[in-house]
């Protein structure tokens, strides 16, 4: 008994001999954890940092970025505040509006640094902005001079300021990234809480695998495949994309020059019954200068039938630039087929002669700011895709342009939409639904 006594306790002490080293720093990291744990918490999250893996479907550059991307890695001078209006970011320290809102005078922060260290001067602002004069007499402050007034002015110099190799002035850095084929593949953007890394897929199919096979944790799509349903530990939200683009049938009015033709269309053309969905006018619903009160154009085959019967065509052209696009294509072509006994021919095409086609079903966007002159002004060859001459709304878009009191504005793009709807160079169809599914 005596003998396996003395054989343990010398078995324990040649133990503790051995390792004492690591018991004492044991029960210091114990006596630690214990009496400090609250502020052991708060560096372990500091040097811990969260890592997103988020899925993107498209093909960017530099230039090209993704607003949601770009706007983390740089600051524009102004920034779009909750009340939808435009104030300076913090690169601006004052901003001085003279010459009855044609100079812009710009006084700049000068503690900021871009991320790899040089100090953020005025020389660095190269937005190309056409009618813009932009010149800087200091390193500090920078002007912007119009020849005329230019109401949207504010909200063209939101775009982030990115230099070469993604160098930034925003809340995160970019630490690494990735070319491919001359487009953005992934890319890296550190914070001191959160780290995000983004990774670019061609189309929704290649960004659905992506996230199948784990190379992304979030992910959004226009559809929700059946088996991820079925998924455990992922969530799925749906949004109405009320804000940034809508989907539309454009009409060549070149080609289609009746207004009654047009509206013949549009009321032989199905909408969606969710009001939530449903678009009808260029301009977002949660924009001031919104207006509701216009002609929605509700399916009305009827109304359709006494629209065409003066106004008759033997066929039509459909061509929709996004496969996406297919089933409601189709559900419009044969909805004209058999209310107005018309022949559709339907395509896809990705390269479009926009001078000489019938109608494109295509997505619209939404500029933040009101103003809609690049869209429907007649002098705008290359980007009026509709050829809409209308000198009533020439006269309200280059109004909208030149006024500068919200509540004036408001009542110009008011007017403008509902001469638009009238005239009907376009049938507004839908907002887009995007599902945004991530891994829990």
């Amino acid at each position: 008994m005596a003998t396996k006594i003395r054989f343990k306790l010398e078995l324990t002490l040649y133990y503790l001999k051995k390792n004492w080293l690591y018991i004492i720093f044991g029960l210091i990291v114990s006596f630690l954890v214990i009496n400090y744990r609250q502020q052991i918490s708060v560096i372990y999250s500091k040097i811990s940092r969260q890592r997103e893996k988020i899925g993107i479907e498209g093909l960017y550059n530099l230039n090209t970025l993704p607003y949601e991307v770009a706007s983390k890695i740089s600051y524009g001078l102004t920034t779009n505040s909750d009340t939808n209006k435009y104030e300076t970011s913090p690169l601006v320290k004052n901003l001085d509006i003279r010459q009855d809102n044609t100079q812009y005078i710009f006084e700049l922060n000068s503690d900021i640094r871009w991320h790899k260290g040089k100090q953020f001067v005025a020389n660095d602002i190269n937005y190309k902005i056409s009618g813009l004069n932009i010149s800087s007499p200091d390193s500090t402050h920078l002007i912007i001079q119009s020849d005329t007034p230019f109401a949207p002015i504010l909200s063209t110099l939101s775009q982030p300021l990115i230099k070469k190799n993604f160098d930034g002035l925003g809340q995160y850095k970019v630490t690494r990234y990735y070319y491919q084929d001359g487009y953005v593949k992934s890319i890296f953007l550190k914070s001191p809480e959160n780290s995000i890394l983004y990774r670019f897929y061609q189309n929704e199919n290649d960004l659905l695998s992506a996230f199948k096979i784990g190379e992304v944790d979030q992910v959004q799509l226009t559809s929700v495949p059946e088996e991820l349903n079925q998924w455990p530990n992922i969530s799925i939200t749906k949004e109405i994309q009320t804000d940034q683009k809508y989907i539309a049938i454009f009409i060549n009015t070149n080609k289609l020059g009746s207004k009654q033709l047009r509206q013949a269309l549009a009321y032989a053309t199905p909408k969606t019954t969710d009001l939530n969905e449903r678009a009808i006018s260029p301009i977002s619903p949660t924009s001031w200068a919104y207006n509701a009160d216009v002609k929605d154009y509700a399916y009305n085959p009827q109304k359709a039938k006494e629209f065409f019967e003066k106004n008759k065509i033997d066929s039509i052209s459909l061509i929709y630039n996004d496969r996406r696009l297919l089933s409601m294509a189709e559900d419009i072509a044969r909805n004209w087929e058999s209310v107005l006994g018309i022949k559709v021919d339907l395509n896809i095409g990705t390269q479009i002669d926009t001078q000489n086609y019938d109608v494109i079903l295509a997505y619209g966007s939404i500029p933040i700011d009101p103003d809609q002159y690049l869209f429907w002004h007649s002098t705008q060859s290359k980007t009026n895709l509709t050829k809409e001459n209308n000198p009533r709304i020439d006269k309200l878009l280059e109004e909208g342009r030149q006024t500068f009191d919200q509540q004036e504005r408001k009542k110009i793009y008011q007017e403008f939409q509902k001469i638009l709807l009238e005239d009907c160079p376009v049938i507004f169809l839908k907002y887009p639904v995007i599902y945004t599914i991530s891994r829990n």
